[in-house]
């Protein structure tokens, strides 16, 4: 028996093949009881239609490349927080699923489908342009690929940083940067030295740390002994965790926090408010970026949405204790 097409249904309804394709997506601009009538034949001929259910139900599919920066944090708890409210708003169902480049994802491609990118490279996601659902990238902005995606403005979290620390009086600068690269950070920087060179500064010092606690604490601490003279004053870290990390080896090394050495960081995450001396930081509203991806899907799955378009959610600062104001006169001293 040869394939069921749609335009064997539009011969047999009497209708164009696009009011075929309109029904059984359940699009708009068919009469609704038409519509339903050429479902039920196409029933009838052997084509399976999905359920409501189906039609309502999205996954949230988390990819961990290594699993250093995804993490169970506060920061991906939140967004996942934000994720299942808006879905339950909507009526979504959701289904949550982990994998890595070692897995077969031929089973996750079965729906509309957000993916969490923050760990990933453009390689790893041509398993997934072949999905014939649609597909939103989360947390992370490849702008060289077909894809549509949900991300924080990472080169204006980098900018601000670089405009708060000068603001304050700062004038030699370091990047507490990622020994395992990834896009977000990569644009941090990009952003952080572009507001640097703008105001005249050179470009900051990369200082590299595995995105862990314990992992930013080691390195750290390995790079102040071998650098000990030539620390920058002010460091705008890639994210909370390193710069927590960073702040423990330096205060075990004898430097005073922020009098010797400022630190900003990126997340606005909680712990942030309860070290000593509590993280200035770069905010990010995390839930609410959650449910902007949950509504950005659902509309691709509404209206069956092709061409790719990028979302970048604004970030500000959030000033604590680890930034020193410098007068005039200590520049000067």
């Amino acid at each position: 028996m040869s394939k069921l097409r749609l335009s064997d249904i539009a011969r047999a309804a009497g209708v164009s093949t696009a009011s075929v394709s309109n029904s059984l997506n359940y699009k708009a601009g068919i009469n609704p009881d038409k519509a339903e009538a050429i479902r039920r034949l196409a029933v009838q001929m052997g084509y399976k239609t999905p359920s409501e259910s189906d039609r309502r139900c999205m996954r949230f599919v988390i990819y961990r490349r290594h699993g250093k920066v995804v993490m169970e944090t506060a920061f991906f708890s939140q967004l996942i927080e934000g994720i299942q409210d808006e879905c339950h708003h909507l009526g979504c169902d959701l289904l949550i699923n982990k994998c890595t480049g070692e897995d077969d994802i031929s089973e996750l491609l079965d729906r509309p489908m957000l993916l969490l990118a923050t760990e990933m490279k453009s390689s790893d996601l041509v398993p997934f342009a072949r999905m014939a659902h649609p597909i939103l990238l989360l947390d992370s902005d490849f702008r060289f690929e077909s894809f549509s995606s949900v991300s924080i403005d990472n080169q204006e979290a980098g900018y601000i940083a670089a405009r708060y620390l000068i603001e304050k009086g700062h004038t030699c600068f370091g990047f507490l940067d990622s020994s395992l690269p990834f896009n977000n950070m990569e644009d941090r920087y990009r952003g952080f030295a572009f507001g640097l060179e703008e105001a005249g500064f050179e470009k900051p010092v990369r200082i590299p740390l595995e995105p862990t606690v314990e992992g930013s604490y080691v390195d750290m601490y390995r790079y102040i002994e071998e650098k000990h003279s030539q620390l920058p004053d002010a460091m705008f870290a890639g994210n909370d965790i390193m710069a927590m990390g960073a702040m423990r080896a330096l205060k075990g090394q004898g430097y005073r926090l922020p009098e010797d050495v400022s630190i900003i960081g990126m997340d606005d995450m909680p712990m942030c408010q309860v070290i000593e001396p509590a993280l200035s930081t770069v905010r990010v509203d995390k839930t609410r970026l959650g449910r902007i991806a949950v509504d950005r899907l659902w509309e691709m799955m509404r209206y069956n949405e092709k061409t790719p378009l990028r979302i970048r959610m604004g970030v500000s600062i959030v000033e604590r204790d680890s930034v020193k104001t410098i007068e005039a006169k200590e520049k000067h001293s």
